[in-house]
């Protein structure tokens, strides 16, 4: 399986998801015009990666800024992930959350997402330079 590259633009994120390594990466801003089209392939991407029956999943997320609408296509994946590691008990997900240190709203906003996912979610404080 191929993995997915996305080049980051003005007003979305960066993609990779690394079908070897299982590392999906998702960083920069989200605030495209149309974020069900950005995210659609990234779905379509990750049920077929699950199909695989990969091991070992890590969503690294680095966001600086995301509005409602990438927010309710980023809870998908994060639910796709849910009910893949549902259905077996040994797989391992882990949401690496990633926010500026002084951000508090992206620091909330991932610990709603864990809230509402219960999946494991990793903080990490990015100093600004």
């Amino acid at each position: 399986m191929d993995s997915l590259l996305i080049e980051s633009k003005l007003n979305s994120p960066a993609v990779n998801f690394n079908a070897e390594t299982g590392r999906l990466q998702i960083i920069g801003r989200s605030i495209p015009e149309h974020p069900v089209k950005f995210y659609q392939p990234l779905e379509d991407w990750l049920t077929d990666y699950l199909a695989t029956n990969p091991s070992n999943i890590t969503l690294h997320i680095f966001l600086d800024y995301l509005n409602t609408h990438s927010t309710e296509c980023m809870l998908l994946l994060m639910k796709g992930l849910k009910k893949y590691r549902e259905g077996d008990s040994s797989v391992k997900v882990l949401i690496e959350w990633l926010y500026d240190e002084d951000d508090e709203d992206m620091e909330s906003l991932g610990k709603d997402l864990e809230t509402i996912t219960h999946l494991p979610f990793e903080y990490k404080i990015v100093e600004e330079d």
